[in-house]
């Protein structure tokens, strides 16, 4: 979803921040699994209905104004990082409710980056917002 995301858009402070948000998830992967290894579990894939859900929604908005594109692009990404931000959120405390500390940072430090890449996006949704025509 994201790199055909990235493909598409054309402004490029957006452009740029979801490339970089794409080597960030790629991490976050890695980070995840990691956590599942030290609770002593083995790591999976797992489809997100939720996601899913999103990603059909975003993919059946038909506008062809590229300005009009790139702000839908922006808020489909912060509705993204919103979700993912409340799928950390009960791991995250159950970590720590284990005094799971190992995983625990592990998942903060995904937390982090994607209370980052939710500012970020944002931040350029509304610059996109305020260049459209009145």
């Amino acid at each position: 979803m994201l790199p055909g995301t990235i493909e598409r858009v054309a402004d490029g402070e957006l452009k740029d921040a979801l490339a970089s948000h794409l080597e960030e998830t790629r991490d976050h992967v890695k980070r995840v699994e990691e956590a599942f290894r030290r609770a002593g579990a083995e790591p999976a894939a797992a489809r997100s209905d939720a996601l899913a859900g999103l990603h059909r929604q975003h993919e059946s908005q038909q506008v062809t104004e590229q300005l009009l594109r790139d702000l839908l692009d922006a808020t489909a990404a912060v509705r993204v990082e919103h979700l993912e931000l409340g799928l950390y959120d009960p791991v995250l405390e159950l970590a720590r409710a284990l005094d799971n500390d190992d995983c625990a940072s592990l998942l903060a430090a995904n937390r982090k980056e994607e209370e980052k890449a939710l500012e970020r996006v944002g931040r350029i949704a509304g610059r996109l917002r305020a260049e459209l025509p009145r």
